[in-house]
């Protein structure tokens, strides 16, 4: 049982998380604004996020049965984990969120005030849209909007509200909005190639994402344009600082080659987009440390 549930948790999908943690951590740093609670709480709150969201994927797709029972690596379509016993694990999941985002907000701004009302209504949001990703008649993963929801929760809230949360005041946000937003398109990235794999069954199941409307092809040309403009919006803010780090640039090659890999796979290979998916998380997670020398 104790393997089933950490299948369930999806490990794989949590160094994305800390990456966008570490990201708006670093920003922080630039401005002698890092806090080490801060961080490790920060770290704590997007990891039981992210959980949160991958058990209610889980039990989203297997209730709307999408996921069917060849899906072994879903917890629920194997049978390895009961229905109630997901929706316990989503309730207690929301309520870690809850006590950990609050202890994090306590953290940063002391006593309750504007700020601490904002960002408590942010953590409300981003639980709520962990939950209806797929949950629900509303489930906005099944209307083409998974991809706005992860530029806007792992690019400007994870980004930008962590170096808020380091600094204790909003005074520096607009500095982040340009690295916040390329990490938030690279993380789009990240679920555009999981729907490419999935495109044939999200169609027969009547789940409609980006690759589903687009078509694989295009598809495939949109993860270059959020590849292109994540580069792009990097290399301004360097611009800006005044840095030329001949690293960061280097690193476009490799995810120009992951790209062209990506085109020529076989639509029904399953296990090498699997791969393809880990790969690229990995150069997403060396984008943020190359991009982040600019501070060191």
């Amino acid at each position: 049982m104790i393997k089933a549930w950490i299948r369930a948790f999806r490990l794989r999908t949590l160094p994305l998380a800390l990456a966008s943690v570490g990201l708006g951590s670093v920003l922080a740093y630039g401005h002698d604004s890092f806090h080490k609670d801060v961080l490790i709480w920060t770290i704590v709150t997007a990891l039981l996020l992210q959980i949160l969201s991958n058990l209610a994927n889980d039990y989203g797709d297997y209730v709307k049965g999408t996921d069917d029972d060849v899906r072994a690596d879903r917890a629920l379509a194997s049978g390895q984990i009961s229905p109630g016993q997901m929706k316990t694990a989503l309730w207690t999941f929301v309520l870690l969120c809850l006590g950990s985002g609050g202890y994090l907000i306590y953290l940063a701004f002391g006593v309750p005030d504007l700020r601490s009302v904002i960002f408590f209504l942010t953590g409300i949001l981003a639980i709520t849209a962990a939950l209806k990703y797929t949950v629900g008649k509303g489930a906005y993963g099944y209307n083409a909007l998974g991809d706005v929801a992860v530029l806007v929760f792992f690019g400007w809230v994870a980004v930008s509200g962590t170096m808020v949360l380091h600094e204790g005041n909003a005074d520096n946000i607009w500095m982040s909005l340009l690295p916040a937003t390329a990490f938030g398109l690279l993380s789009v990235g990240v679920l555009n190639i999981n729907n490419i794999r999935d495109i044939d069954g999200d169609k027969s199941n009547a789940k409609i994402t980006v690759a589903v409307k687009l078509g694989r092809r295009t598809a495939e040309q949109y993860q270059m344009v959020t590849i292109l403009a994540a580069f792009l919006l990097g290399a301004l803010f360097h611009y800006y600082h005044g840095e030329l780090l001949v690293s960061y640039y280097a690193l476009f090659p490799v995810y120009f080659w992951h790209w062209l890999r990506l085109r020529s796979f076989d639509h029904s290979d399953r296990p090498v987009y699997n791969r393809a998916l880990k790969q690229f998380v990995l150069l997403n997670i060396l984008w943020v440390v190359l991009f982040s020398m600019y501070s060191w």
